[in-house]
Parts: C-alpha cells; structure tokens; sequence
C-alpha cells in the first residue's frame, strides 16, 4: 500500500475531492487503519490523530466514512468496493470526459 500511495497514486493533499487525483476505493472496510495511517503520512492529518481510531468521538472509525474529505465511498461488506470503483471509473472516463 505504501508503493501505492507515495509512488504511484497521483493526488493533491490538500485537494482530496480533486476530479483530477487518482482514486483509492478499500473494498474491505475493515482495514480502514492502514488506510488512515497512508493518510496520516501523506500530511493530510497528524498522525497522532490516530490514536483516536474507532473512539465514540473520532472520525476515524472501523470502516471509512465519506464524512472524512477524503474518503469516496463508506465499503463495509467485502466485495462492495469492487463495484463502486468501476462505476466511479466509469463515469470518470465517460461522463466527466464529455462534459
């Protein structure tokens, strides 16, 4: 996930709901904290924010959330990232494109 995030994924920090950044869809909700941790170290939040993981009063719950910028769309069942990625996809390549 590192390789992902620091050498391939192409992104503005300050700018997650930029259309132009690449997206990451965790399909196993589950696994949010790595995916917070990859956030922490991109800047986008202190990394001892993540000591408050799945706390009654932290955003950083057991699965992601769009309430957070920069988190697309809330995957929890395994499997359900797959198909909402490949509609974002979609439309991305289709519909955006032809506006």
């Amino acid at each position: 996930m590192s390789v992902l995030f620091f050498h391939v994924m192409r992104y503005k920090v300050l700018s997650p709901k930029d259309p132009a950044n690449d997206r990451f869809i965790l399909s196993k909700g589950h696994a949010a904290p790595i995916l917070y941790a990859a956030w922490a170290e991109t800047g986008l939040f202190s990394v001892d924010d993540l000591l408050n993981l799945r706390k009654i009063d932290s955003d950083l719950e057991g699965h992601p959330t769009p309430r957070l910028s920069f988190i697309d769309i809330a995957t929890g069942s395994l499997g359900q990232g797959l198909s909402c990625a490949a509609g974002m996809a979609y439309v991305g390549k289709y519909i955006e494109k032809a506006r």
